[in-house]
């Protein structure tokens, strides 16, 4: 089985109960995803020998690379306050406000992975359920002999729920069936 590819990268706030999701939103287009399990590696040793172990995972760390996080996105995900751009003769700037206490909210996070096998096109889906991400790393480069596109990569941590889930997969045949199932874990509509 190889995946080929990703896409619709989606987000959605959890309410303050943390018990569902808010309207979510695409992030961007999608470059590239990691998600690195950090699970215990505990040991029981009895009777000179291994009696118990644990290898469950703690949580997740998550880094998305998409194409561009616009300013209303990055102020979504991590808390700040967004002003629209203003309209009339002298409009004022979309803008973004950053302050020492704002938190980033938990939301889901699913995006999907076109997956080919025995020449048999399906789509994967993955669905994580309690996302915080972190502050990314402001990067710029002038531009050279040659161009290079800089794009954003966001940084952050996946948790349990309340209920030990993590995360949901799922496969579809079909990309519109894949991209549907993202869009109601993450409340999209008119998409």
């Amino acid at each position: 089985m190889a995946h080929i590819g990703m896409r619709y990268p989606v987000f959605a706030p959890l309410n303050e109960e943390g018990d569902d999701y808010e309207a979510g939103f695409v992030i961007g287009k999608a470059i590239s995803y990691t998600g690195t399990p950090a699970n215990n590696d505990t040991k029981l040793w009895a009777d000179d020998e291994i009696a118990e172990t644990d290898t469950s995972i703690q949580n997740e760390g998550v880094s998305l690379n998409v194409d561009e996080i616009g300013l209303k996105v990055y102020a979504n995900l991590l808390g700040h306050t967004y002003t629209a751009a203003g309209t009339g003769e002298n409009p004022t700037p979309e803008t973004v406000s950053v302050k020492l206490d704002d938190v980033a909210p938990f939301g889901g996070l699913g995006f999907y992975r076109r997956r080919k096998k025995n020449g048999v096109i399906t789509y994967t889906t993955l669905w994580l359920y309690k996302v915080q991400f972190s502050e990314p790393t402001t990067e710029g480069a002038t531009k050279a002999d040659t161009v290079t596109f800089q794009t954003n990569t966001i940084t952050g941590t996946a948790y349990h729920r309340s209920d030990g889930e993590l995360k949901d997969m799922a496969s579809f045949t079909s990309e519109e069936a894949a991209k549907a199932w993202l869009e109601t874990k993450a409340k999209i509509t008119g998409a």
